[in-house]
């Protein structure tokens, strides 16, 4: 039986943002921070993807992807933090991703359109379903991480909390 969470916090976002603009050097040390948190989602990420092209016609140059570099696409695996307004108020603001489009696509194909042939041959190859990399590694840490991440967020909160100024009127 799998085990699903999820943490939601709201204005972590607004918080870093204010952070960044009274204490820009401890902005950067929660930046680490959280990066050291999440490394061994990114190491375990990196080590999903192959060197080599999975497929042969992923190692051709194609018009805006290139070919297949197995270093850039390990490389493309990088952990961030979002504080850019997004559309809706549902803005991840801690965030994994593969920044590479051949690493996304050998990620994610089949999510939609598992019967295609493309996903067919990548799963003939032994790769296996969508979601080959990346929700896999996290999958693998969540428990620490998740607990880790709502530390560091409370960490943010008292820090931005003691530069408030409280009006008397």
């Amino acid at each position: 039986m799998s085990v699903t969470t999820s943490v939601n916090v709201f204005g972590v976002q607004a918080a870093l943002k204010e952070l960044n603009k009274v204490n820009p050097k401890l902005r950067r040390e929660f930046t680490k921070r959280y990066k050291d948190i999440v490394k061994p989602v990114v190491v375990q990420a990196k080590a999903k993807f192959p060197s080599e092209a999975p497929l042969s016609h992923m190692a051709r140059a194609h018009a805006r992807l290139g070919g297949w570099d197995g270093g850039l696409v390990k490389k493309g695996v990088i952990a961030k933090i979002n504080t850019r307004k997004g559309r809706t108020d549902e803005v991840a603001v801690f965030v994994i991703q593969q920044r590479t489009g051949w690493g996304s696509i050998f990620d994610i194909a089949g999510r939609n359109n598992a019967s295609s042939q493309f996903v067919q041959n990548l799963m003939s190859k032994g790769y296996g379903n969508a979601s080959r990399a990346m929700w896999p590694a996290y999958e693998s840490n969540a428990i620490q991480i998740q607990g880790a991440v709502v530390d560091l967020v409370g960490d943010v909160m008292a820090e931005v909390n003691r530069n408030l100024v409280i009006d008397g009127n």
